[in-house]
């Protein structure tokens, strides 16, 4: 069985332990990237990222995109 490797903001939440709020506003706000194909749309996270994010550090795409 293969992990799953993205996320939206819903299950980022699940797996986060947090509410759905806190992971959107964190991907608005820049602080857990993430990406939305367009504006408004759906988040799609990561879990690296999201890991990164939850250990306090900036994941390896995040750096590059800065």
């Amino acid at each position: 069985m293969s992990e799953r490797l993205r996320f939206n903001t819903a299950q980022a939440a699940d797996f986060a332990d947090c509410h759905v709020d806190t992971i959107r506003r964190a991907c608005e706000t820049g602080h857990l990237h993430g990406g939305q194909r367009t504006k408004n749309g759906r988040w799609s996270i990561r879990r690296e990222c999201l890991e990164a994010w939850l250990d306090g550090a900036t994941c390896e795409h995040q750096a590059v995109a800065a």
